[in-house]
């Protein structure tokens, strides 16, 4: 190749590398998604999970060292950017034939620590565990698209593609195994509906105790 061509292909690669990195430079997990940017065996899709997973992880272990406490839950979830800018934590675990939720919010820096640990009722434990069943469906993706979901009163849905995701990261212990998933807060499938009743339950719940960090 004479050294113009080599000129070129390394400008051009320049060009391509620089808006990779910095997409993943603000997707807070930079090594994870600039190496899966070039690994042609990762879709885009999966180098995000991939991103996600790290970010969960981050979270979990920031939760972990403000409440000293360690949960092998059966569903984890973290909200990356709830309505009031702060990031939750929410564990269910099964104790003694009903499924417990323990919530907490996760300030990076200075902020309350809240806590809420509840019961949930048995009607809302068998939906929790149902639509967890439903999760479990190998056709249920990982990583689900970024869209919001409208659902219209003659039936039909309204699908919004969107580019500012509020990502909700899930960890649950389904009937194929562990498994992580991805999901825009608009979406709609199993997985998205677990999150929203979990989630749900919290914000309405009076239980929630606050202190300083």
């Amino acid at each position: 190749m004479t050294p113009s061509l080599w000129r070129s292909a390394l400008a051009g690669l320049a060009a391509f590398a620089v808006p990779v990195l910095a997409w993943a430079q603000a997707s807070g997990c930079p090594a994870q998604l600039s190496n899966a940017a070039f690994d042609a065996a990762l879709s885009p899709e999966a180098a995000q999970m991939r991103c996600d997973i790290e970010r969960a992880a981050t979270i979990r272990e920031r939760a972990q060292k403000l409440y000293g406490v360690r949960f092998d839950s059966l569903i984890e979830i973290i909200d990356t950017a709830s309505p009031s800018g702060a990031t939750y934590v929410y564990d269910v675990s099964a104790v003694e034939g009903a499924l417990t939720l323990d919530a907490r919010s996760v300030p990076d820096g200075a902020g309350p620590l809240c806590r809420l640990k509840a019961t949930l009722p048995r009607d809302t434990a068998q939906a929790v565990s149902g639509l967890l069943i439903e999760a479990s469906a190998s056709s249920v993706p990982d990583y689900g698209p970024r869209e919001d979901v409208t659902h219209n009163p003659d039936g039909s849905r309204s699908v919004r593609l969107v580019i500012d995701s509020h990502d909700i990261i899930t960890r649950a212990q389904t009937t194929s195994g562990m498994r992580s998933f991805s999901r825009h807060a608009g979406s709609d499938d199993p997985v998205n509906r677990l999150n929203n009743l979990v989630i749900g339950i919290a914000n309405v719940s009076p239980g929630w105790a606050c202190s300083a960090s």
